[in-house]
């Protein structure tokens, strides 16, 4: 980001990081052609090539699989910087023609960005952001990687037909951000369901259990009894209150009332 003077007023305009610019070429250059033989790469592969090179972000991070995909279809790369690309209150994207575009320095051709943007279209799984499952699944937020700590997340492959519990780090930034493995789900949550089972049901974990709900019970019962006897007492108060006094008593309340007179 630079500012240029125009009067009274700052202008700020984008000008080229030479470094991060170095990576954007590095990145497409991947993408389209590979490095040796290797042919062009797919996303994560290019991921883990980035990140075993300790080749970083512009912040100075490890690149994830998300800021590799933004690399290939920001057209900020080509010379056409987008803003105002969601709706300030309900911040849902706008449609491209409602898009304000600027220009700036180009760093690839149109061309090449053309030519990835044909190959994630063609949706091979090597091209194509791994797709995390939306669905409600059984280990979804409360299963973590043992190895960095991070969410196991849900991926699939062959377009749903496999499906797989994998470390969310592993998946952003390849084996450099994390070694933790990959678990077929069923295989996982079947595991999972099966400890538990035989936690819960653990004949001296049940008998535990129902000692405590039963000593609980009687503590319930033995305060709801005193609770009852309580009331009990009180109502007698109210009703002995609210009783008219006997004729006896009134007799002897009238004479204390002549003898004061």
């Amino acid at each position: 980001m630079a500012a240029e003077q125009r009067g009274a007023k700052i202008k700020k305009k984008l000008e080229i990081d030479p470094i991060h610019a170095e990576t954007v070429r590095l990145v497409y250059r991947l993408a389209l052609k590979g490095e040796g033989d290797s042919g062009p790469m797919g996303i994560k592969s290019i991921t883990n090539h980035l990140n075993a090179r300790n080749i970083r972000t512009r912040d100075g991070g490890k690149f994830g699989i998300a800021s590799v995909h933004q690399i290939l279809t920001r057209t900020t790369y080509i010379g056409q910087h987008r803003f105002n690309t969601r709706d300030h209150k309900t911040r849902n994207a706008k449609p491209q023609a409602e898009h304000a575009v600027m220009e700036v320095p180009p760093i690839i051709t149109e061309a090449e960005f053309k030519a990835v943007q044909a190959a994630l279209k063609a949706r091979s799984p090597k091209w194509m952001l791994p797709r995390a499952v939306s669905g409600p699944t059984l280990l979804t937020g409360i299963c973590f990687c043992a190895s960095c700590g991070g969410a196991m997340t849900l991926r699939t492959r062959k377009g749903g037909q496999y499906r797989y519990y994998t470390c969310s780090t592993k998946a952003r930034q390849g084996k450099s951000g994390c070694s933790g493995l990959t678990v077929p789900m069923d295989k996982l949550e079947r595991a999972v369901a099966d400890h538990l089972e035989w936690r819960l049901l653990d004949p001296q974990r049940l008998t535990a259990m129902m000692d405590q709900v039963l000593e609980r019970r009687q503590e319930w019962n033995e305060h709801r009894r005193g609770h009852i006897a309580e009331l009990r007492k009180r109502v007698a108060e109210a009703e002995a209150k609210l009783k008219p006094p006997l004729r006896g008593d009134r007799e002897r309340r009238h004479q204390r009332c002549r003898s004061f007179a």
